[in-house]
């Protein structure tokens, strides 16, 4: 999810802090945790959910987004807490974390964070947004082989292709048959590697579904990233053998809502989009949010504790939460089934 504030801003600085992470160790089930808590990191209060029963996986996280640097639309009102957020992540029971790539620098930027977390995969790829970058580059060949070697030199550290794929809705930074042109290109990367794909798609047309069936043999499988199409269109994925991805930006309305209820929990995985795309108290969804946290403005910064309006990884349980609601099922249980589709559709070992 890239909007035009973020467009402009130097990707090269996203990660300022994450270089001097020093790996965490696991716990016995696989879950991040650090030898020494982060001071004020417990910050919800729980409700139907406890975190220590259950495993999720946020299926999409900005690494690179300097709002966890502190950074808000080039200012800075507080001091770097990218590492509370993998913290607070691990406290509520989020396993692994997918950091979803936009651009050649933000691929590199995900792979040397993923490299210093044991829990943080990446994705390598350029948003449909942002594919100027191919032509601009000066050799779109070269530029693409270079997103090839950033998979290769990432190894088991880079889970899919992506974010790729096609929109519409802002093309004013990249034209639709630039986009079409480079969402071809880059499935080759997902080809040639046997990496599943995320994909991107808004206000199409249909032509992201028609581009996805022609190419259907490109790739293995894939994740419609942030969805928030109509029930035909979620089927017509679906029945591609597609994975949806929900965060709160696919809960914003009764629609929407609707839509989430009718997709099988065994197509569904779970995202938050953070820093973007949080569950607000106007959404439709919002009545089924169990877990509230404790929150503070970011000019009233304190460590270890959340920034209000900013969405972030741990979030991920109340996305799990609203989909137990709408469907009628228990936490448990989307927890269970979000976590099994994950985990087939992003490390199961190619077949």
């Amino acid at each position: 999810f890239l909007v035009a504030a973020r467009l402009a801003l130097p990707t090269a600085s996203y990660c300022v802090q994450a270089a001097a992470f020093v790996k965490p160790p696991l716990r016995a089930d696989g879950v991040l945790h650090r030898t020494r808590p982060v001071q004020g990191s417990s910050a919800a209060t729980m409700a139907a959910s406890s975190p220590s029963t259950i495993k999720l996986i946020d299926t999409c996280v900005n690494l690179q987004d300097t709002m966890f640097q502190g950074v808000y639309n080039g200012k800075q009102k507080h001091e770097p807490d990218f590492d509370h957020m993998i913290q607070r992540a691990a406290e509520h029971g989020i396993e692994k974390i997918i950091g979803v790539s936009g651009s050649l620098t933000d691929s590199e930027g995900s792979i040397s964070v993923a490299k210093k977390f044991p829990n943080i995969f990446a994705t390598v790829g350029v948003h449909p947004t942002r594919c100027g970058e191919f032509d601009e580059s000066g050799d779109a060949d070269a530029h693409l082989a270079a997103l090839a070697k950033l998979v290769e030199a990432g190894g088991k550290d880079v889970v899919a292709v992506g974010e790729i794929g096609l929109d519409y809705d802002r093309e004013e930074f990249c034209g639709r048959e630039v986009q079409q042109k480079y969402f071809v290109k880059q499935l080759q990367l997902a080809k040639q590697f046997n990496l599943p794909v995320v994909f991107h798609n808004r206000n199409t047309g249909g032509d992201f579904e028609r581009m996805v069936r022609e190419q259907r043999d490109m790739f293995r499988t894939g994740i419609v990233h942030s969805f928030t199409g109509t029930l035909e269109e979620m089927k017509e994925l679906v029945g591609l053998g597609l994975y949806m991805g929900i965060n709160g930006c696919g809960l914003k309305t009764e629609e929407n809502c609707e839509v989430v209820k009718h997709i099988p929990l065994d197509r569904l995985v779970l995202e938050t989009d953070a820093p973007w795309c949080g569950i607000r108290n106007s959404h439709a969804s919002s009545a089924f949010v169990k877990t509230k946290f404790e929150e503070v403005k970011k000019e009233k910064f304190v460590a270890g504790k959340m920034v209000k309006d900013r969405c972030e990884a741990a979030h991920t349980l109340l996305i799990a939460e609203v989909v137990a609601g709408l469907k009628g099922v228990s936490v448990e249980e989307v927890a269970e089934a979000t976590h099994a589709n994950t985990m087939a559709v992003l490390f199961a070992p190619p077949e």
